[in-house]
């Protein structure tokens, strides 16, 4: 049967206790690293609703930098099999009768004679392009705004697939493909843009003959669609544009033509005003804005009646992230209007703490004008950045996975794997610890145990001899 024992039952020394006392000296050092840890965790915490509070306000400026988001006049196309439309600024309300009569295309040519093999050999020498135009009589004329282009092919790239990879290395303005229509391969080139003036006149050195064009019935290759350019009629009014997206066509609008019309067949466009959407779309940017910045102020504050900081109180991340939005927050806009526009201009403005409002009658003004240019005050136009594009990129590099914010918070989540290590290195020292000081304290009750029956057993002979 097995012995039963009890710390302290031998001599009445309170072991269960005095080893809980010492333990608990010894679990300072593990108490220490829990107050750490739960530090660590607070911040994690906090930095995770800030992460929350600029992923919302990135949201609400993506919509800003949104073209069709931002723009008072809403676009609405019969069918918008035809075209897209979106209204860039600067324009009015109105409707619009559009014939899409062809597309603009890219000039497409073919090798005449098929090749067995892609890997079979063509020839070394130079490839000469030029972009042009050709008439009714096949002559060309060079586009001045084209260069000319050279391309050597080499022995290492003397094969049908070889001057396929040659000419797309070359950003010649060419795209090339291998076809096959069963019978063989064929070299397709492409020019890049679309238009009548992007017509390709290729001349060759002897061995690559295969390959030259000069818009004659005897050319070497044979093309297989012809440079085009997209004409459309607006209200009568007949239109030529080299590109399928046409900007100029009726101010402010920017028209994607994806199909043409039937013949004398026209769709319509419609230019309504739509001012309510864009100051929905502010109102939600400035919400988000608010809301971001008053998590950020809220966790960074001091309160000098405590004297507490709160949990990311000092942090120089968020000082940082604060002086950027803010900095953009203030700044001028270029190209939205004659030296710049700002917030301001259309009734939004930064407040004492921080935080920006909007004057409602003076944004609804702003809205009514058709001189402000939303798009380009938000969104992105003629290559500037708006508000609301520029925010977005912003708040992009801040939350990035290389970020500002991840790379910050990654050190916490370091430090907390690192305390970790410590405590379990820790635990499993202190149960070695507790187990000496239990033996320790088990060999000194046995000891006064003993002491003890052998006192008790002297003062009992001790009696006898006296009465003795």
């Amino acid at each position: 049967m097995a012995a039963i024992s009890s710390a302290g039952v031998g001599s009445g020394l309170p072991v269960e206790s005095l080893v809980s006392q010492l333990m608990a000296v010894e679990r300072a050092p593990i108490n220490a690293i829990d107050t750490k840890e739960a530090a660590i965790t607070a911040k994690l915490t906090a930095f995770g609703t800030m992460k929350s509070a600029l992923a919302t306000l990135q949201t609400a400026a993506r919509a800003l930098a949104t073209p069709a988001l931002v723009s008072p006049i809403k676009t609405s196309v019969a069918d918008p099999a035809v075209m897209s439309a979106t209204a860039t600024g600067g324009t009015a309300a109105g409707n619009y009768a559009i014939e899409v009569k062809s597309l603009a295309s890219p000039q497409k040519l073919k090798t005449s004679v098929p090749y067995g093999n892609t890997t079979d050999v063509v020839g070394t020498g130079t490839i000469t392009l030029d972009f042009g135009s050709y008439d009714g009589s096949n002559a060309f004329t060079a586009d001045p705004a084209n260069t000319t282009k050279t391309i050597t092919i080499d022995a290492a790239h003397n094969t049908l697939a070889g001057i396929k990879d040659a000419i797309n290395a070359s950003n010649s303005g060419v795209t090339a493909s291998i076809i096959n229509d069963g019978n063989g391969n064929y070299l397709s080139l492409a020019s890049t843009n679309t238009g009548a003036k992007n017509a390709m006149r290729i001349t060759t050195d002897p061995a690559l003959g295969a390959l030259a064009y000069d818009g004659s019935a005897g050319s070497a290759m044979s093309q297989s669609v012809a440079a085009k350019d997209a004409v459309i009629v607006v209200d009568n009014v007949t239109i030529t544009k080299p590109s399928n997206t046409i900007t100029d066509a009726i101010e402010g609008v920017t028209l994607t033509l994806t199909k043409p019309t039937a013949a004398g067949v026209t769709t319509n466009l419609t230019l309504s005003k739509d001012t309510s959407t864009v100051k929905a779309n502010i109102e939600a940017f400035v919400k988000a804005y608010n809301d971001a910045s008053k998590s950020m102020v809220d966790l960074t504050a001091y309160d000098a009646t405590t004297g507490k900081g709160a949990v990311l109180n000092g942090d120089g991340t968020v000082r940082t992230i604060q002086t950027q939005l803010r900095a953009l927050m203030g700044s001028a806009v270029a190209g939205a209007a004659a030296g710049g526009a700002t917030l301001p201009d259309i009734g939004i403005t930064t407040q004492r703490d921080g935080t920006i409002a909007i004057d409602s009658n003076k944004l609804d003004k702003a809205l009514a004008d058709p001189n402000k240019n939303f798009v380009a005050l938000f969104a992105t136009s003629n290559g500037n950045r708006g508000f609301g594009a520029q925010m977005d990129v912003t708040l992009g590099r801040i939350l990035s996975p290389v970020g500002t914010l991840p790379s910050h918070t990654n050190s916490f989540n370091t430090s907390i794997k690192d305390l970790e290590k410590q405590r379990t290195t820790l635990t499993a020292r202190l149960a070695d610890t507790e187990k000496r000081y239990r033996a320790q304290f088990s060999a000194l009750d046995s000891a006064m145990a003993s002491m003890t029956t052998t006192s008790t057993y002297l003062t009992q002979q001790l009696a006898a001899i006296a009465k003795a």
